[in-house]
């Protein structure tokens, strides 16, 4: 897209500086929204995924909760465990100081004693 100059016609009119489609460029944007529109509507058609009845396949379920464990015959049921056994030191955080305003705004010169 071709940016033109801003100039002034031979009648006095100013015009400002804007873009301009170049020859032919409203037709091909046409043909190319036309045809996205067209790929995008083909491509949410119906699902064919070969279950028969038209629908998409759900992943099923490997596991059965809550999970227990057979032990000498009997159901135990994991109780949960420590999995560091060491104490996990965290870095403290620093803070810097915060900067203080040492002058109260809105300064009203009539009421300091300056004069102005």
């Amino acid at each position: 897209m071709p940016y033109i100059q801003p100039y002034t016609k031979a009648d006095g009119t100013y015009v400002r500086g804007h873009y301009r489609w170049a020859a032919g460029a409203r037709h091909e944007m046409a043909i190319l929204a036309v045809t996205v529109v067209a790929i995008v509507g083909i491509g949410n058609g119906n699902i064919s995924t070969g279950t028969g009845n038209g629908q998409a396949p759900r992943p099923q379920k490997t596991a059965t909760y809550p999970i227990t464990f057979a032990d000498n015959g009997r159901t135990v049921k994991p109780r949960p465990q420590k999995s560091v056994t060491y104490p996990i030191r965290f870095p403290k955080l620093e803070r810097k100081p915060v900067p203080r305003r040492s002058v109260s705004y809105p300064i009203r010169f009539e009421t300091s004693g300056s004069g102005q």
